[in-house]
């Protein structure tokens, strides 16, 4: 499989002339998050009065990445959208079908597969179907296909399906566990009013920056502790969502089944109906200084039905990164689950930085000894992370290659990045007398810090390497993975390929 995707990434995408003699050949694309994210100098807006920087290079060809989002206020040249007559094939951002401007049909792929090393016999990272517990190298972590298209100019609609996705540990398979849906996106998007268009269907709840960032456009290969553990993910719902003063500011607000992927597990049941609101900002571009003027700030709420109806615990839990070792249980829960989260993204020439803060408390109504109400169980989680296109193409997602690898005579675009986090848990009444019980009345705390360190090549607009160092400290020692020590490392090499 590594092999059949080296391949592709070196016979590369189609020549410019050839995408751009296409029929109908043009760049419509959402990314995979539930609102539309836009990045760079051309996010909310903003690229009217915060010119990029010249020394920032840009790709040589026109031609889209696969995975790159695209800004409603961009203005398509005529020449690359000839008037469409009758039915027709082309190729521009993913192979589309076309009759008119009456359907549109993309087909999409998602491929990744990792090479990873961590301790000894870490659980996360045993091979699925083993007899015995044998640690697996390689893997092929996602495998995601999907079609996303328009229907008449107003009614968008997208569905994917991931294939081979594998989350569950041998034990957990032994033990007879199932994964979660494989249906990820499947939605319709009405257009009719731009300022308040209308989404029904699963997708992503509007909380989080890193969790509402497309998979194909992480900075690193894993998504931050707050976004897998505390961020809802993907639910079924409704959404009303838009934007006011040309991206300047951006919200999104809508009803939910329950509160998301993130929040279930094999064990846990998660919350029940949920209500949920995003607003994005660029407040500083009225300053009229270029490097502020492309910063983005944002902020959500969500509000999730807690019962207590399963025997087991309801809580949320804390893992480790990539190993997924269980650092913290979860605890019984009963009432409200009320999610507050707050975030900055800065992206300025060929650097850019994010930093994002939240914070979850559930009520544990009648949950201690003659059902008597506990404080409220808490979780938080913050990170800040940097990145650098060191190759000097303008930073984006994706970062696209100025001169790309093999096909464009260059080595594509390398970019640097860490980031460094921390998820913990405890109780609002303060650790005296804490135990680790799931019905405790001060909940013992714990909690996990991570250092991620990485490189990222894109080779061409198909094809990126992503190479991380992972360093985690769970603070509690009774829950470390690993005897006698108090941090460990992970390695992880991931091969992306997106059509």
């Amino acid at each position: 499989m590594l092999t059949l995707f080296l391949v592709a990434a070196l016979l590369g995408p189609p020549s410019p002339a050839q995408a751009n003699d296409a029929p109908g050949a043009q760049a419509a694309s959402q990314q995979e998050s539930t609102p539309k994210q836009t990045d760079g100098a051309a996010k909310g807006g903003s690229s009217a009065k915060a010119k990029k920087p010249k020394k920032a290079k840009k790709a040589a060809s026109d031609v889209p990445a696969p995975d790159e989002s695209t800004d409603d206020g961009q203005i398509v040249p005529e020449s690359a959208t000839p008037p469409r007559r009758g039915a027709e094939f082309s190729w521009r951002k993913h192979p589309s079908f076309r009759i008119g401007k009456a359907f549109r049909i993309d087909f999409e792929g998602q491929f990744q597969e990792d090479a990873h090393r961590s301790y000894d016999n870490a659980p996360g990272l045993n091979c699925a179907g083993s007899a015995l517990p044998q640690p697996c190298v390689f893997e092929l972590h996602r495998n995601r296909v999907g079609v996303q298209g328009e229907l008449f100019k107003h009614i968008e609609f997208e569905v994917e399906r991931e294939l081979t996705e594998q989350e569950l540990t041998d034990k957990d398979i032994l033990l007879g566990y199932t994964p979660k849906s494989q249906w990820k996106d499947v939605n319709v998007n009405l257009t009719y009013v731009k300022n308040a268009q209308v989404q029904i269907g699963k997708m992503k709840v509007p909380f989080g920056l890193d969790e509402l960032t497309g998979v194909t456009h992480n900075d690193f290969v894993y998504r931050s502790l707050g976004a897998n553990y505390l961020a809802p993910s993907r639910d079924i719902g409704a959404m009303v969502h838009g934007s006011f003063l040309k991206h300047g500011l951006e919200y999104s607000t809508g009803l939910f089944e329950h509160d998301g992927d993130n929040a279930r597990s094999k064990k846990i049941a998660g919350g029940d109906t949920t209500y949920a609101g995003r607003v994005v900002a660029t407040p500083f571009r009225v300053t009229g200084v270029p490097a502020l003027g492309v910063v983005e700030v944002g902020t959500a709420y969500a509000l999730s039905k807690l019962s207590d109806d399963s025997f087991r615990p309801n809580g949320l839990r804390g893992r480790t990164i990539m190993t997924q070792d269980t650092f913290y249980e979860s605890v019984y829960v009963k009432g409200l689950r009320k999610r507050w989260e707050a975030d900055a993204d800065w992206t300025y020439g060929s650097v850019g930085a994010r930093t994002e803060y939240t914070v979850v408390r559930d009520n544990r109504q009648g949950q201690g000894i003659g059902d008597v109400d506990l404080a409220d169980a808490r979780a938080r989680s913050w990170y800040v992370s940097g990145t650098w296109v060191i190759t000097g193409e303008e930073k984006k997602r994706p970062v696209k290659a100025a001169n790309e690898f093999v096909t464009g005579g260059g080595i594509g675009a390398i970019e640097v990045a860490s980031r460094f986090e921390r998820l913990w848990f405890d109780s609002v009444n303060g650790a005296a007398g804490a135990y680790r019980s799931p019905r405790a009345e001060s909940i013992l705390p714990s909690g996990n810090r991570a250092l991620t360190l990485g490189v990222n090549w894109t080779l061409n607009r198909f094809t990126k390497l992503q190479f991380n160092v992972i360093r985690e400290h769970v603070e509690d020692e009774e829950r470390n993975p690993v005897p006698g020590s108090s941090a460990f490392w992970s390695r992880v090499m991931r091969l992306q390929f997106v059509l």
